[in-house]
């Protein structure tokens, strides 16, 4: 299983980009922040899914909690718990019966994640929206170090051509991958 993982503001279009992918490969989206999604379900007495919806019309207060959550638990628990947790979610990809081809991450927001997907030879994109992005200020909310290996997804079109340019990436980036693998192969033999 591969990992792709998406960076940005919010409302650049990652989950959009994520879901182009679903098209064309077998692939499960996965979140670093899922944990926060399930503690602030649990606080405020509703489902992560109307949590994600809250946060998806631009609730800031929901933006907000998940901010402090985010902030509360890399304090007090540790620093790489959603990494942590994020690792239990794909080993449990791994040994389902039905194991994707990608596992994508819609929400990586930190240099310690991104730095732990390339570490696992996953590929970061860089999603950007010239406007409609979130304003926050949050820690998490700013850009994150674009690094050799990564890739940049302008989203400045309809989303037909956000999906064509993503899967075009993709593509591109496993077809090298594989090449690599195969040098790596006959090289060794």
């Amino acid at each position: 299983m591969k990992i792709i993982a998406f960076t940005g503001p919010g409302g650049a279009g990652k989950n959009t980009a994520a879901q182009a992918l679903g098209t064309l490969y077998h692939t499960a989206e996965v979140s670093f922040a899922a944990p926060l999604y399930e503690m602030a379900a649990v606080a405020l007495g509703h489902t992560v899914e109307e949590i994600h919806a809250l946060k998806q019309q631009g609730d800031e207060a929901i933006r907000a909690l998940l901010e402090q959550l985010g902030d509360a638990v890399r304090k007090t628990i540790r620093e790489d718990y959603l990494i942590v947790r994020l690792v239990d979610t794909l080993r449990e990809l791994e040994e389902s019966q039905d194991t994707p081809d990608l596992a994508v991450i819609t929400d990586l927001r930190t240099e310690d994640e991104a730095y732990w997907v390339r570490a696992m030879r996953g590929l970061v994109i860089h999603v950007s929206r010239p406007e409609g992005t979130s304003d926050s200020q949050h820690i998490t909310n700013r850009p994150i170090v674009y690094a050799q290996g990564d890739q940049y997804l302008l989203n400045n079109g309809t989303e037909e051509d956000l999906s064509k340019t993503v899967c075009a990436i993709v593509r591109a980036w496993i077809v090298a991958k594989e090449c690599a693998n195969r040098t790596e192969h006959q090289g060794a033999a």
